[in-house]
């Protein structure tokens, strides 16, 4: 069982995270740092409106389709996943805490845990979007975290 006190919290999806902190005297959970990615995530959709990919006609009907797969969003939000586990490292080593708990999506928790575990302890993990969950209620989702034993996924 690991104290509830000595974890930071991660929770992040592609666009924006949050580094939480249990509060010291157990009343709740507070936000200590935000970090925001969607002007990256507005400037790629921007270039895409104005420079679609290339579409090309079906060799049997008059069907179109577009070329190629366009990852750019995905790449995207794993770099920035890397830039928050890389934040949460070093807060982790300033506060002198004992691990992390990770709260993301599914498909980003791979190279958030993955970056994380790279320099940290990771004690758990929850598949879920909570960014816009308000620090006040993050004790239904995290309360449990104490528990944790490497993955809640």
């Amino acid at each position: 069982m690991v104290d509830i006190r000595t974890l930071l919290f991660v929770i992040s999806d592609g666009g924006r995270a949050r580094l939480v902190r249990r509060v010291p005297d157990g009343g709740g959970f507070v936000t200590v740092e935000e970090m925001d990615n969607g002007e990256t995530l507005r400037a790629l959709k921007a270039e895409r409106a104005a420079n679609p990919a290339t579409r090309v006609f079906d060799s049997v009907g008059s069907g179109r389709h577009g070329t190629g797969k366009d990852d750019s969003d995905r790449l995207a939000k794993e770099a920035f996943v890397v830039e928050v586990a890389d934040r949460a490292v070093a807060l982790v080593r300033q506060d002198n805490l004992a691990a992390v708990y990770v709260a993301a999506p599914p498909g980003l928790m791979a190279p958030l845990r993955d970056r994380l575990a790279a320099s940290v302890s990771v004690s758990g993990s929850l598949g879920k979007d909570l960014t816009k969950v308000p620090d006040l209620e993050l004790g239904a989702w995290l309360e449990d975290a104490r528990y944790a034993s490497g993955s809640g996924d």
